[in-house]
């Protein structure tokens, strides 16, 4: 499993033109079942995406898809884990 931290390496208004496309890509591999969850961060400066255990070179492919890493407006740290304790209602990420 990754959770990928975003920040934005830009001033928020060079984000804002990107910001759309950035969801919609997201969406995408929410409802593909690749994103397990994503949301922004509470200072407006970037998100966190949580990614289901996928090959690292798959990940790489699908963040050059992202419109902030195409407009380079936005850095990812990526962390690399093994999910081994939940809560009894998310079980399932453990599998992720």
């Amino acid at each position: 499993m990754f959770i990928l931290n975003v920040s934005y390496s830009k001033n928020p208004v060079e984000v804002e033109p990107h910001i759309k496309a950035h969801g919609e890509w997201v969406g995408r591999y929410l409802k593909e079942g690749v994103f397990l969850f994503a949301g922004p961060k509470k200072s407006g400066l970037g998100g966190v995406i949580a990614v289901q255990s996928i090959a690292k070179d798959r990940l790489t492919q699908i963040l050059a898809e992202d419109s902030y890493v195409q407009a380079d407006v936005a850095d990812y740290q990526v962390v690399d884990f093994d999910c081994k304790a939940t809560q009894s209602t998310l079980e399932a990420l453990k599998l992720a």
